[in-house]
């Protein structure tokens, strides 16, 4: 058991500079820009390098009141809000476990989860980078907590599932949502399975019908699934849905 007291500034310090870090990937990877070239940060309109004292986490932001130094264009709300909750969520994880391997694993999920949602919405896809890093965290979430085969046969099965899915909608669900939630659920069992696809659903139509209304979307609307997933998902696991423990 540790003290979370102690461990809740580094959780939060962590959290910034790592929110800083996936700004960055958000950034490059649909892009399909290096991530270590350039090797600083830039701004997006004036492609101007960034000196160290722009780039602190959520300070920098405040300080320039949101805008660049250099040619003082608007700087994205993103980028402070990927940086509280990446700092939000890995203070949360102390709070859900008392261990290393799990605190690592539900950083590891959160992480991925973060950078899959910020790009989803804004380009319809989920990087298959954040699928391999979310399969490797649910990999060491079910090993640590003995249901290592159980999940590799619910995850078999929400892929089977999601693959039907996808085959039958003609285009109505991308293909990154079946391989997504196909390692999302490598962290549930059954039972919670059904349950964070049920939550997904019920938080994207929520957030569907708005646009529905005012903006008069159709049915062939697209709405990016994959953050609702990652909200089901955490949500299953915040209720402790894992029966099969």
């Amino acid at each position: 058991m540790w003290d979370r007291i102690v461990l809740l500034p580094v959780a939060l310090i962590i959290g910034m500079v790592m929110g800083s870090f996936y700004n960055v990937l958000i950034y490059r990877l649909p892009r399909k820009i290096s991530i270590i070239d350039p090797k600083r940060s830039f701004c997006p309109i004036c492609g101007h390098q960034l000196a160290w004292k722009d780039n602190i986490p959520l300070i920098s932001y405040l300080i320039l009141k949101g805008r660049c130094r250099y040619c003082a264009a608007a700087i994205s709300v993103r980028y402070p809000i990927v940086e509280m909750l990446t700092a939000s969520l890995f203070t949360l994880a102390i709070y859900l476990t008392n261990n290393m391997i799990d605190l690592f694993s539900l950083w590891i999920f959160f992480s991925a989860a973060i950078v899959a949602s910020a790009i989803d919405f804004e380009y319809m896809l989920i990087p298959d980078s954040a699928v391999i890093v979310t399969g490797i965290g649910g990999l060491l979430w079910s090993w640590h907590h003995g249901h290592i085969t159980l999940s590799l046969i619910t995850a078999a099965f929400a892929f089977g599932i999601f693959l039907l899915i996808y085959l039958l909608s003609k285009g109505g669900m991308g293909f990154g949502d079946v391989e997504y939630f196909g390692v999302l659920a490598l962290f549930l069992t059954p039972f919670s399975a059904v349950m964070s696809v049920l939550i997904a659903s019920v938080v994207a139509l929520a957030y569907a019908l708005p646009q529905v209304i005012v903006h008069k979307a159709g049915r062939k609307t697209r709405v990016p699934f994959g953050p609702f997933l990652a909200i089901g998902t955490t949500i299953a696991m915040l209720l402790n849905f894992h029966l099969f423990y």
